[in-house]
């Protein structure tokens, strides 16, 4: 599975769990340690985490293992660290505070359209 459709898949399943503000960024040739960063938003700790499960869980489906995992449990900020994809899953101040998408502003944003539910495509 090539990077971008791996990144696609982090964010159906961060929608799954109704992240917010899924963000997928660009960053070849900004970052020498990424590709991608995928940023999106959890209510609070609880949500945060249960986003961050079920992409770890999703990820385990396609044989990937984080390098790193890092802010799990009493945290506003969890890290999951795939190589060439690095995700944020952050609480709504941090992600106010830090503003990676403004960080990284020259990095370009790649379209992402959260699936149609079922009931809705009828």
């Amino acid at each position: 599975m090539e990077t971008f459709e791996r990144a696609s898949l982090v964010a159906k399943l961060a929608d799954e769990k109704k992240a917010a503000d899924i963000t997928i960024l660009d960053v070849r040739g900004l970052c020498n340690f990424a590709d991608v960063f995928l940023i999106c938003t959890g209510n609070n700790r609880v949500h945060l985490n249960a986003i961050s499960d079920a992409i770890g869980t999703g990820m385990k489906r396609i044989q990937k293992r984080p390098a790193l995992e890092d802010g799990h449990r009493n945290a506003s900020w969890v890290v999951m660290d795939y190589g060439d994809v690095i995700i944020h899953i952050m609480s709504p101040e941090a992600r106010s505070f830090y503003r990676l998408e403004k960080l990284w502003g020259d990095a370009k944003d790649v379209a992402w359209t959260p699936p149609v539910p079922a009931e809705a495509a009828n």
